[in-house]
């Protein structure tokens, strides 16, 4: 496999050369990250990484850290697909993530992973619009001094926190797409990081005549991430309505096959589970349901 650094924003394919591309899960590249100490490193998968996102899989072993903390000049968001983790911020926060829920991580927080449990966990990221800088890992990593946890050495000249975290625990509406779970710009301006547990996902109708499930972990002026929920049908398949977006996308298939149909190149693909698909902008498609249970693929898109 090639290291992380030489297939940023190329992989699978330049970003001159997008197209719409099933992405099968042994096609996905491997890495250790970081790549010079594997007792301190997760097991990274790069599913798409393009000029507008980065998306992928790391995974920790049972009591295992990645190590040291890690930094991107763009918003990350996760879907834990195996937990429980605990997310570490050098700011002092420390949120704890079962399966299913989510976090959003405004660029320029620094942060880290434990497993706290006796089973592999695994975590689904995106990071949009720019996952790395030039130098991967990053030059200059603050140390534990310069980071806030409990009994730290320095925590009372460090920022104090309490007063620039959101309670993001009511009830969403329309008008929240776009600024869940908070507002963007004076999370990246505190650095304050949200875990957004299933009752706080944002909930939203995509269709009237075929509707499907929309839950948002995060959505903001950089991306939009979160599950798409297609119910099964009864006489024949359950389809969602056709749809695009202005900026890239992709799918990741939790619980399927799902078919992915792009209505306008009359073509389709069969996306089964842990499988991804890459859309590019202005690339019309819908999801379609030929099973009797529901469908569930996780979304990440650019700008929609």
């Amino acid at each position: 496999m090639a290291k992380l650094v030489d297939i940023l924003e190329k992989f699978p394919f330049a970003p001159e050369d997008k197209k719409p591309t099933l992405i099968h899960k042994w096609e996905y590249s491997t890495a250790l990250y970081p790549p010079n100490d594997a007792t301190t490193s997760d097991n990274t998968f790069t599913l798409i990484s393009t000029d507008t996102f980065m998306l992928g899989i790391y995974e920790l072993g049972p009591g295992g850290v990645f190590a040291p903390l890690d930094i991107h000049p763009g918003d990350e968001s996760y879907y834990i697909l195996d937990g429980p983790v605990v997310q570490r911020s050098g700011n002092g926060q420390f949120a704890y993530l079962e399966r299913g829920e989510g976090l959003f991580m405004p660029e320029g927080a620094w942060h880290c992973c434990h497993n706290f449990s006796d089973k592999k966990t695994r975590i689904l990221y995106f990071i949009t619009p720019k996952a790395w800088s030039e130098e991967i890992p990053p030059a200059v990593i603050p140390s534990d001094e310069e980071t806030k946890f409990y009994k730290g050495p320095n925590n009372d000249k460090l920022p104090n926190m309490r007063g620039k975290i959101k309670d993001i625990s009511r009830q969403g509406c329309t008008d929240d797409i776009g600024h869940w779970p908070v507002d963007a710009k004076e999370a990246r301006e505190t650095g304050a990081v949200y875990g957004v547990r299933d009752f706080e996902k944002l909930n939203n109708i995509h269709g009237t005549k075929h509707p499907m499930l929309m839950r948002f972990i995060t959505s903001n002026d950089y991306g939009h991430f979160g599950e798409f929920i297609l119910p099964a049908g009864g006489y024949g398949p359950r389809c969602s309505e056709p749809d695009s977006h202005d900026g890239d996308a992709a799918l990741f298939c939790i619980d399927g096959p799902v078919t992915v149909n792009l209505t306008d190149l009359e073509e389709s693909f069969v996306l089964e589970k842990e499988e991804t698909f890459f859309l590019p902008a202005g690339t019309k498609y819908q999801l379609v349901n030929f099973e009797s249970e529901p469908c569930k693929v996780v979304f990440a898109i650019t700008k929609l």
